[in-house]
């Protein structure tokens, strides 16, 4: 084991490396990869709290700032969700104020806000300056790798990755129940089906990111074969659909088929595309009365009457404060806190076995100011690429998807364990992707129609004789 921690450590300060000296091919991978192989419970300082996915951001939003101030400006300008980014900042900020929140709870919600929200610019400047065939290909291999982790976490019922890593560093929590004391137990087995959770602190926040892995690898596969190799991009939405099962993540599971079904449904005639949804709706009817009784159950997993106490636990408390919310982390410090816990106000984990949809904390944290910031934010996003749809279609296609399951997620399963920030680490590479294509394309056009104005010269002339009248 102490052989693994030395491994963590030379894998960090890689990482670190390529923030500092790194190409920007490097710092998207180490950007990434710092965000899912490194455990959420693990820090670098306890306090104020420094992990190693926060570290890394800040010193590569630190280098531009200090050393590439002029081009950092100009790509942050390029940024396409500006504004979704200020709604944000914005619904934390005034929730904060509204409640009467003093200069540390001020500084507790922009570093919240920063760290959630703003890696997903890092990751845009980068992708829009790299070649997306080679990057495609490293994460491909990436995918692959940490598909062999959860394999191996399953055979050997033994999480020997995330041991490593959170033996290597220190805890930010006192007990931690995912750290060292519990990663050989694991989450085992119901009696239907695994959980395995390979980097990440659950098994569902490992299912968001792998359906986030399957939709981004998927919009490659019809360009596989003049791109990519096909064998390959089939091989690595293989290994990604297994280890879903493996994680036992219902919603991911059904997030990963019905992003399928839209992929391939979009490129069907639109006779056949009707055909289609009527025998989608056929098997929706069919299969629901199916899911009822699987989320009836409260056995591995949460259910409908608990999903119905959760919310009416939310219309309670939401009454008290609709507008503004009634500020950050009130409903881990009060809801959600372990009984007898410091802050417990009302209820307790034990009662309400935490609020599994975004919309439930949402409306508690940050109101309905809150939430129709979240709802620009994401829009700005889906929109981006809606409006990309027909020129770039792949690259659009891919967005799209990654976007709408992702709040698909969301609203059925909640935030937990980070899995938005990762998710969005590969939105934001996607948005870098178009950007690229977006401006090669017209570059190409403006070359194409220079070169067609000095062979036919009159071309020219009769420009000049439209914007003379």
């Amino acid at each position: 084991m102490i052989l693994l921690s030395l491994a963590a450590y030379i894998f960090f300060f890689v990482l670190v490396f390529f923030i500092l000296k790194g190409s920007r091919e490097q710092q998207l991978i180490a950007l990434i990869f710092v965000n899912v192989f490194f455990y959420i419970n693990v820090t670098l300082i306890v306090k104020p709290e420094l992990t190693p996915f926060q570290l890394l951001p800040y010193l590569f939003f630190g280098k531009e700032l200090l050393f590439n101030f002029h081009e950092f400006k100009k790509n942050f300008l390029k940024f396409p969700i500006k504004f979704g980014l200020f709604a944000i900042f914005a619904a934390y900020f005034i929730t904060t104020y509204t409640n009467g929140g003093g200069g540390h709870d001020y500084y507790e919600v922009f570093r919240y806000c920063f760290d959630k929200y703003i890696p997903i610019v890092a990751v845009f400047i980068c992708a829009k300056e790299v070649e997306e065939q080679r990057v495609v290909r490293i994460l491909f291999t990436f995918f692959l790798v940490y598909c062999g982790f959860g394999f191996f976490e399953y055979l050997l019922n033994h999480n020997y990755i995330r041991e490593a890593i959170a033996t290597a560093f220190p805890s930010t929590k006192a007990k931690d129940m995912f750290g060292p004391a519990g990663i050989t137990n694991g989450f085992g087995t119901s009696s239907w089906r695994t959980r395995i959770s390979i980097t990440t602190k659950h098994p569902t926040v490992l299912g968001t990111l792998l359906s986030t892995m399957f939709l981004f690898s998927l919009s490659y596969l019809k360009d596989a074969k003049e791109k990519f190799n096909l064998h390959r991009e089939k091989v690595v939405l293989g290994a990604l659909l297994i280890t879903i099962l493996l994680s036992g993540s219902r919603t991911s599971l059904g997030c990963v088929l019905l992003g399928s079904l839209i992929y391939f449904t979009n490129s069907l005639s639109f006779r056949k595309k009707l055909l289609a949804l009527i025998l989608y709706g056929v098997m929706a009817v069919s299969l629901s009365s199916y899911a009822i009784v699987s989320f009836s159950s409260k056995e591995g997993g949460s259910s409908l009457e608990l999903r119905q106490q959760q919310l009416l636990f939310t219309l309670v408390e939401f009454a008290n404060k609709p507008l503004f919310g009634h500020g950050l982390y009130y409903t881990n410090h009060s809801i959600l806190a372990n009984a007898g816990d410091r802050g417990n106000m009302y209820y307790s984990k034990e009662e309400t076995q935490g609020l599994e949809s975004i919309i439930f904390y949402t409306l508690l944290d940050i109101g309905l100011f809150g939430a129709f910031a979240l709802l620009i934010f994401y829009g700005e996003i889906f929109i981006t690429f809606f409006v990309q749809r027909k020129e770039h279609p792949r690259l659009a296609m891919q967005g799209m998807l990654e976007t709408s399951l992702l709040v698909v997620f969301l609203i059925l399963s909640g935030e937990i364990g980070r899995n938005t920030e990762m998710c969005l680490l590969f939105i934001g590479t996607s948005l870098g992707f178009l950007h690229r294509e977006v401006q090669e394309t017209a570059e190409a056009q403006a070359l194409e129609e220079a070169e067609a104005t000095e062979e036919d010269p009159s071309l020219l002339e009769q420009s000049e004789d439209f914007e003379n009248e």
